[in-house]
């Protein structure tokens, strides 16, 4: 059921986005950066706001809501276009660390953009409940906020590996990317 719910999300994810092209081409922002153009000058936008570059061109380092992490870049394979910034944080593996760094950032988004457009945080059991990092390993807790933004998606989620994700997705840029109807 989870795995559903997981899969309907994602798939959810491009037809949110068709919704924001009303916005004549307006783009997402991630720390006040248009998520556009080239993957270089876009990572080189975050260095220039305080975040620290790693061995690979497209991976920083730095605090995003107050919280520490790793922000990864992708880009389009045909012409290196910023379509996807994803947010690793960086939490101790307790079930309190990263659900207090979920609701943490849950409340920031809120403030900023409103509720999420689709929110599931549950167990799949009282039994799953009593061993939260066991329940997440085994697919059997789901914790993901999902937000329809100006210029695109922001998807707040607690992976399998206990660590808690931020993802934000261009609407313009990613459209290259989406299957045909």
């Amino acid at each position: 059921m989870k795995r559903l719910l997981l899969c309907l999300i994602i798939s959810l994810i491009p037809a949110f986005s068709f919704a924001q092209e009303g916005l004549a081409g307006q783009h997402i922002l991630f720390e006040g950066i248009s998520v556009d153009g080239d993957v270089n000058p876009f990572v080189k936008a975050l260095i220039n706001k305080g975040f620290k570059q790693v061995k690979y061109d497209a991976i920083v380092t730095g605090k995003v809501f107050g919280h520490k992490g790793t922000i990864i870049v992708a880009s389009r394979q045909n012409d290196n276009i910023v379509y996807l910034v994803l947010v690793n944080f960086d939490t101790k593996k307790t079930w309190e660390n990263v659900r207090t760094c979920y609701e943490s950032i849950k409340m920031q988004l809120n403030l900023r953009y409103g509720e999420p457009a689709i929110q599931k945080e549950e167990f799949a059991s009282e039994l799953a409940e009593a061993n939260p990092l066991l329940a997440l390993e085994h697919k059997n807790c789901t914790y993901v906020s999902h937000y329809s933004v100006p210029g695109g998606e922001i998807l707040l989620s607690i992976n399998p590996e206990a660590t808690v994700q931020l993802f934000f997705i261009d609407a313009v840029n990613s459209k290259p990317m989406r299957p045909a109807l």
